[in-house]
């Protein structure tokens, strides 16, 4: 029965969990070149005893708002003896040296790297925020679950990794996550509200752009070649804005211009559609670019600016 896991790793650290172990004499051979992760000493994360090898998936994300980089599957546990089979670059956080309690061998399948790597929309259709992913892993249930599950196929992912992550969701509930030696948690039950968009209407819109983004006009490709575009909510959809889904509060971005809407770093004045952006010369004082049969809401660009952008 497949189960559903979020892993975090910092940007600093992912080509090394993406190519994997490189020493056949440390590590075991079958691992060598393959997938791995790492549970720091009293992390948030799975316990290895209860992950099934062969069957559980890892979705493995980047931290800093880079997003799901990888859809990995979990094969096999060990627990780090000797701290120096762990590889330098992990042991440093952010200046912090930390020790490694596990090492999470993996197969880079269904989806070894997720490319361009899909950002949650925490503000819209994600059900919940993004301060429940802390910690080095999560389990994925219920409400939360469907919506990776069902934002990673709107993302665009392999056939394969459709067809695992549809798996996971006929899985039951994990029971949680723990430190690895820690005891089981208390456990509760709870109710979310997941915000449900409307994937045709995003697809028309980046259809109607030629997946072209609005603000810089950079047109970016995925792994097959095939165009790619991220549709943002000017008025996002989620507590506390409860924006519409309609296509005068959608506008068609790249992935880096999406994250700068999202932290507020872009204004658009709803006049003349002047473009104002805290750090990226390139594009500040341009113009918005907007399709004669796309009628913007010149309201929600005002909501973004009064309530959203800070700079």
């Amino acid at each position: 029965m497949v189960r559903l896991w979020v892993l975090n790793t910092l940007p600093a650290h992912w080509e090394r969990c993406r190519d994997g172990p490189t020493d056949a004499e440390v590590h075991p051979a079958r691992h060598v070149g393959h997938p791995w992760h790492g549970i720091p000493s009293g992390g948030r994360a799975p316990d290895p005893r209860e992950l099934t090898p062969g069957e559980d998936l890892f979705v493995v994300r980047q931290t800093g708002g880079v997003g799901v980089s990888g859809i990995w599957t979990f094969e096999e546990a060990r627990r780090v003896v000797d701290q120096e089979i762990v590889p330098d670059v992990w042991r440093d956080h952010d200046g912090e040296t930390r020790d490694y309690d596990w090492l999470l061998y993996c197969r880079g399948s269904p989806e070894r790297e997720v490319e361009p790597p899909m950002r949650e929309d925490f503000g819209g259709s994600f059900p919940f925020h993004h301060s429940k992913l802390t910690g080095t892993g999560i389990a994925m249930d219920g409400d939360d679950r469907a919506a990776y599950v069902e934002a990673l196929i709107d993302h665009g992912v392999s056939d394969t990794a459709q067809r695992r992550l549809r798996a996971a969701l006929e899985a039951p509930a994990t029971g949680g996550l723990r430190a690895a030696d820690s005891d089981p948690p208390a456990r509760t039950e709870y109710t979310t509200t997941r915000t449900i968009r409307d994937t045709k209407l995003s697809a028309m819109a980046k259809e109607l752009y030629d997946h072209r983004c609005q603000l810089c006009g950079d047109r970016r490709e995925r792994r097959d070649g095939s165009a790619y575009a991220e549709a943002h909510h000017v008025k996002p959809l989620g507590e506390p804005h409860r924006g519409p889904d309609t296509a005068a509060n959608l506008l068609v971005l790249c992935p880096n211009h999406h994250a700068d809407f999202d932290y507020g770093r872009v204004r658009v004045d709803p006049d003349s559609l002047v473009v104002e952006h805290a750090f990226d010369d390139a594009v500040d004082g341009t113009l918005l670019t907007v399709d004669a049969d796309h009628e913007l809401d010149a309201a929600y660009l005002d909501y973004h600016n009064d309530r959203i952008a800070s700079f």
